[in-house]
């Protein structure tokens, strides 16, 4: 087992703790991703402009066999579609609301399926995992209205808000913060908790040029996020909601007390430890429950990597243990009733 450093935030609500060490595997994959990875995140921010086949990301790993063990139904939300899955033996009381990472611009529920699969599994629930609109073809408004799609489907089956996290990675972690806090100004109960992973929150330019030349990351050049909110700011231009350009709002920005308890993982040198640990104290200070870990010598977003890392295991093990946590208040009487799924076989009762 890894060894880990605990430091309590006290007052601040909820943990701080950093993982130590750093597995043989995780060490591999850190430097392979320094080597292949880096060097095209670099070539895109030299010319985003050009017709770059990003949807090849999905597309190759549609080619790989789904996970053996999980049930999968394919889901219609009107404006995008998704997948429900289940692990097997696992149940459907409680539900995960996902949102997979790309920076707004690739990957997909073939990129996530495994990720998703061991969340199912450690949160013992089911997860929704959402192919939102994605840039250049939609604004990053429309992916929120996706997710909050999403959640009025686990609700039209019976969920309660209390039996729903949403969760996401990379740019999936700013969705699942802003589709939260579009919840809590609609008429929708708000859900149990948000599970962030190397979470992309900040969206201001001048913020970000205070803080974003980490060399040590080993997917991204320093300037890399830097160069992806230029293009979002440049492409948003070109696009509009109901006549006017696409919104573009930092969670950062907003109310965090309307906020479900949080946890949030992120590397120790990845480029957006720094939004994670902003959005941890901001969280806190707003008065909400913030649990932050912080893994040394991991890549961004590498709970990815699912049942391929230790640390990788370690962190969503750590996530299904929150999630469980947050959809069973002590004394709970009722529990929901879930609308049977056509073509999801469910060994719960709720289902």
């Amino acid at each position: 087992m890894l060894s880990s450093e605990i430091d309590d935030a006290g007052e601040c609500g909820g943990i701080s703790r950093t993982h130590l060490g750093g597995s043989v595997r995780s060490r591999v994959v850190r430097g392979a991703v320094r080597a292949l990875a880096k060097p095209v995140v670099g070539a895109w921010m030299a010319r985003p402009d050009l017709a770059w086949p990003l949807s090849v990301v999905d597309g190759a790993a549609s080619l790989l066999p789904k996970p053996s063990g999980a049930q999968y139904v394919n889901v219609d939300l009107g404006s995008c579609s998704a997948e429900w899955i289940r692990a097997e033996g696992r149940s459907t009381k409680r539900a995960v609301l996902y949102l997979h990472g790309g920076a707004f611009l690739m990957c997909g529920l073939n990129t996530h399926r495994s990720l998703a699969v061991s969340l199912s599994d450690r949160a013992d629930g089911a997860v929704l995992s959402v192919d939102y609109r994605m840039l250049p073809n939609a604004p990053i408004a429309h992916a929120v209205d996706d997710a909050v799609r999403g959640y009025e489907w686990l609700r039209e089956k019976g969920y309660r808000g209390e039996d729903i996290v949403i969760a996401g990675d990379s740019a999936g972690g700013y969705l699942a913060f802003m589709t939260a806090l579009a919840i809590a100004e609609s008429d929708l109960p708000r859900p149990a908790g948000i599970v962030a992973l190397s979470p992309l929150v900040d969206l201001d330019s001048d913020r970000r040029a205070e803080h974003d030349m980490r060399s040590a990351c080993p997917m991204f050049p320093g300037s890399a996020v830097q160069s992806l909110v230029r293009y979002i700011e440049g492409t948003h231009t070109r696009l509009t909601v109901d006549g006017e350009p696409g919104p573009l709002i930092c969670p950062l920005d907003n109310d965090l007390s309307v906020l479900p308890p949080v946890m949030i993982h992120a590397g120790h040198d990845e480029l957006l430890r720094s939004d994670a640990e902003s959005m941890a104290r901001a969280v806190r200070e707003a008065g909400v429950n913030c649990d932050l870990h912080v893994w040394r010598h991991q890549v961004h977003a590498f709970p990815i990597f699912a049942d391929s890392l230790p640390e990788s295991r370690r962190a969503i093990a750590e996530a299904g243990d929150f999630v469980r946590s947050v959809t069973e208040s002590a004394g709970r009487a009722e529990k929901p009733v879930v609308t049977p799924i056509s073509g999801f076989v469910s060994n719960s009762a709720v289902a």
